[in-house]
């Protein structure tokens, strides 16, 4: 293709970057909730819109167990760039609206950041993607590369519709290194790339023992469903709380040397975690540097929650009929979770509980990208021209995601926030600067895959 003049591409988002922020201000003003699915429609034919209006072709397309996909692609040069993206909101629990300094859909600016519901997480990041292709065309020049975009509106917390989205739709979603949805920079400037994902496996336990709650006089003779579950339970932790379940990581990667080392090189507030926490030290007395690494590598079983038997407050005589519980694991790369699934059922039956009922209530693979796969190198070049600031590389993370349904291709999660930016409590904002730089940092990466091509 012809050479790029990036310095114009780069000149166009100063000159243009009130447009952005405009442009960025009307998405966040859509209340993008996923209780709420006429203004999640209304988003999506927003983006659609929006990717039309950058010289784009764009589709909303409804689907299972999730709010509509929009599918866009914007034409350039050969190397093709994926950019996965969400377009819903409150992913996490949103907080006190009365906390707020604006209201939460109003996208105001205050003391130059945007301010609003979901603009850290993830309408800023999915903005800057369409914005760095607009910077390219507003200078004159076809861009470097063909951006493919998958904008997804969850359902479900935990995307069950994005795995048969993705294969449905494989020869349109077709990338040589795709940028995942969102990250950050850390409070000195310096950018963090993601390289990976954990997965996730969710489960719903279930002991019946009765067919009906009767009193408790006859506890000597039934089984109580609390008592079995509760036992059960606990045969799936140690008592420091982690697992106990034979080959539960038997599939888990290992960190290598150097994986370790970029992992102690993040930043790890534990004194403010434990005093959140009210508590004391960390479980095995991990020091903070210790911490840091082993909440990305290792893989945990949580039980989220229990219930059963009658909770009122007075004193009533029954024993439980039924008793469920939740169980949340992470998976690490390398861990299958249907391998990970036939470990739990394989220890509840070793145990004489393979009556309980265990149903899946969510499920994903975890995802890795090599720290070594030239892509990664290249993106952190280009956030050190656009940041002028040493990147921080991220091998391991400890957040769960889809990444694993786009397959072998590499994946750098980059972002226009920072870490103290409130992601989905009261005053979620970013800073205008960050944007300004996110958007160029992508206008690099562009004009580094064509060269690299």
């Amino acid at each position: 293709m012809p050479e790029t003049d990036l310095p114009a591409a780069l000149a166009a988002v100063d000159e243009h970057f009130d447009t952005f922020v405009a442009e960025l201000q009307e998405l966040c003003r859509l209340r993008s909730r996923r209780q709420e699915p006429e203004h999640m429609a209304a988003t999506a034919a927003f983006l659609k819109k929006s990717a039309e209006r950058w010289g784009g072709t764009a589709e909303v397309i409804a689907w299972e167990d999730s709010h509509p996909y929009v599918l866009a692609e914007i034409g350039g040069g050969e190397p093709r760039l994926l950019h996965f993206n969400h377009y819903d909101v409150e992913v996490e629990p949103a907080g006190d609206e009365s906390e707020w300094i604006s209201p939460p859909y109003a996208a105001e600016i205050h003391d130059g950041r945007l301010y609003a519901r979901g603009v850290a997480d993830d309408k800023g990041a999915l903005m800057s993607r369409l914005h760095a292709v607009a910077a390219w065309r507003l200078s004159g020049q076809q861009p470097p590369v063909t951006s493919r975009y998958v904008m997804e509106g969850k359902q479900w917390l935990h995307s069950p519709g994005l795995g048969g989205f993705v294969a449905a739709h494989a020869d349109r979603l077709a990338a040589d290194a795709a940028l995942w949805e969102n990250s950050w920079t850390d409070g000195e400037g310096r950018p963090l790339l993601k390289l990976a994902e954990k997965g996730v496996l969710y489960l719903r336990l279930t002991s019946t023992t009765l067919t009906r709650e009767l009193t408790s006089q006859n506890t000597v003779l039934l089984p109580s469903a609390t008592a079995r579950l509760v036992s059960a339970l606990a045969s799936l932790v140690h008592p420091d709380g982690t697992p106990a379940v034979e080959g539960f990581a038997d599939d888990a990667r290992v960190p290598t040397g150097a994986e370790r080392a970029l992992l102690e090189r993040m930043p790890f507030d534990g004194a403010f975690l434990k005093q959140r926490a009210g508590v004391r030290a960390f479980n095995g007395g991990l020091s903070d540097r210790e911490a840091a690494i082993a909440v990305r590598t290792v893989p945990t079983l949580t039980i989220a929650g229990i219930a059963g038997g009658d909770m009122r407050d007075d004193v009533t005589l029954g024993i439980p009929a039924t008793a469920t519980a939740k169980i949340e694991i992470r998976l690490v790369p390398g861990q299958d979770p249907q391998r990970v699934l036939g470990a739990v059922r394989a220890h509840l039956s070793k145990g004489g509980f393979g009556d309980l009922a265990v149903e899946v209530m969510a499920t994903s693979s975890p995802h890795h990208t090599d720290h070594t796969d030239p892509f990664v190198a290249l993106v952190a070049d280009a956030a050190r021209r656009a940041y002028g600031a040493e990147p921080l590389v991220e091998p391991y993370t400890q957040w769960i995601g889809n990444q694993g349904a786009l397959g072998d291709v590499p994946i750098v999660g980059v972002g226009v926030s920072r870490a103290d930016a409130g992601i989905d409590g009261p005053n979620e904002h970013i800073r205008l600067e960050d944007y300004r730089m996110g958007i160029k940092h992508v206008v690099e990466i562009m004009a580094a895959m064509a060269v690299a091509e």
